[in-house]
């Protein structure tokens, strides 16, 4: 474990040092129905393995709450700090076999986990850029079309990382065609926020097991 300890701080100092700004373009328009009218999709059938978030943050704990009631696991972020998630589960777990997971954290704690998971042979498959402007949070989407057409983020107000938790539950696991689109969720409250700027985001196994 020391070697895999030594592999692991070479490669965060690496990824941190690569870490810069600009993630997600945006194009389209999401639409359709509100916040938990959605159906959620049994997530022992969609296989992600556990959910990510960090409980500074209300968006965040939110998020994990709803994903729990979904029966998904949720593991919190220790300061944001990936690495006590990595040593103690995730690199056990992918040595054994890529498995999806997913979150509502930071773009530092993303970065850091899909690079781990990238050597573990993961992709992002589905990523949202949630980002405070005055009144208002703009969601930036990419991922399946089929499923960024669902977000329907305008009508969700100050629950949309619930409605995040319901769509990741409903991401699939292999790639299908993807599209970028842009929403907005009205709150007028928003600029007291700690932070101004989240991401949620799915990484799923490159291959289907055989």
């Amino acid at each position: 474990m020391r070697s895999s300890r030594r592999e692991f701080m070479r490669s965060g100092a690496m990824i941190l040092g690569a870490l810069s700004a600009g993630d997600l373009s945006a194009t389209a328009s999401a639409a359709e129905k509100a916040d938990e009218h959605m159906p959620a999709q049994d997530s022992s059938a969609l296989g992600i393995y556990m959910v990510v978030y960090d409980h500074r943050m209300p968006d965040s704990a939110a998020f994990a709450e709803r994903s729990r009631s979904l029966g998904l696991r949720t593991e919190d972020l220790d300061r944001g700090d990936v690495t006590g998630l990595w040593y103690n589960d995730l690199y056990h777990r992918w040595k054994k076999g890529p498995v999806a997971i997913a979150g509502l954290t930071t773009y530092e704690a993303l970065f850091v986990l899909e690079g781990f998971g990238n050597d573990a042979g993961l992709r992002r498959t589905f990523s949202a850029e949630h980002r405070v402007e005055a009144d208002r949070i703009e969601h930036r989407l990419c991922g399946p079309a089929a499923l960024v057409r669902q977000a329907s983020l305008e009508h969700c107000g100050a629950r949309w990382s619930r409605q995040m938790a319901l769509l990741v539950n409903r991401c699939p696991l292999w790639r299908q065609e993807s599209i970028e689109a842009r929403a907005t969720s009205w709150l007028p409250d928003c600029a007291n926020s700690e932070w101004n700027r989240l991401f949620s985001w799915v990484l799923t196994p490159v291959r289907r097991p055989s």
